[in-house]
């Protein structure tokens, strides 16, 4: 009888634990594996100028309530993490009536960006298009000029991909450009350096 009393005793602990609950692990959620990398020759830059594993992602708003236009630009900064200088990218720019969400409708925010292949160098603030910033080795800031016709000027974004996780919404691009651009700082008003044969993977956010 005492052995009968051990073995309903086991089966009973057994049973126990067959139906305890197991904890459930969801797999991992994938994360959008987003491209960063610049190659471009600087004028009196014996070396391609490089960048490869840090991108950055902003956007400039002026949010208006009610019925007023909200704008927006976005911009990318590309550089090696620890090295000063970089290579940022900004597109001018959208508007629309907000919702309260503070961004723009991701349809028309797909459609900014898509549907300008080739935009022109921005001519100022209030002028869209693209603009080139490039942070020499020093720190000082070169930006691209819409008039000037002394270095090859153009701008393509030969691929657009929209792509979204939990991280956000983003707009890959690939894009390749040649530009001049100006800079002041080194006691020569407007000194001039040409970007030829830059070649950019990055990507826009919308934030």
């Amino acid at each position: 009888m005492r052995k009968l009393y051990f073995l309903f005793a086991f089966a009973g602990l057994a049973l126990a634990h067959s139906c305890t609950d197991h904890e459930v692990i969801p797999p991992p959620v994938p994360l959008v594996d987003l491209n960063c990398e610049c190659e471009m020759d600087v004028a009196d830059s014996v070396n391609k100028v490089t960048y490869s594993d840090s991108c950055k992602y902003y956007s400039d708003k002026v949010i208006s309530t009610g019925d007023g236009t909200s704008n927006a630009r976005y911009r990318t900064f590309i550089k090696d993490a620890g090295v000063i200088g970089g290579l940022e990218i900004e597109v001018r720019s959208i508007d629309w009536v907000d919702d309260g969400s503070n961004n723009p409708p991701l349809d028309a925010w797909k459609a900014f960006l898509e549907d300008n292949p080739t935009p022109v160098y921005s001519g100022g603030y209030d002028h869209n298009g693209v603009v080139v910033r490039w942070t020499d080795p020093n720190g000082r800031v070169w930006e691209s000029d819409s008039t000037s016709t002394i270095c090859v000027k153009d701008f393509v974004f030969n691929t657009m991909i929209h792509e979204s996780d939990t991280t956000g919404t983003y707009m890959q691009f690939d894009a390749t450009f040649n530009c001049s651009l100006f800079n002041s700082d080194y006691g020569v008003i407007d000194s001039l350096k040409c970007i030829e044969n830059a070649h950019v993977r990055s990507a826009f956010k919308l934030e």
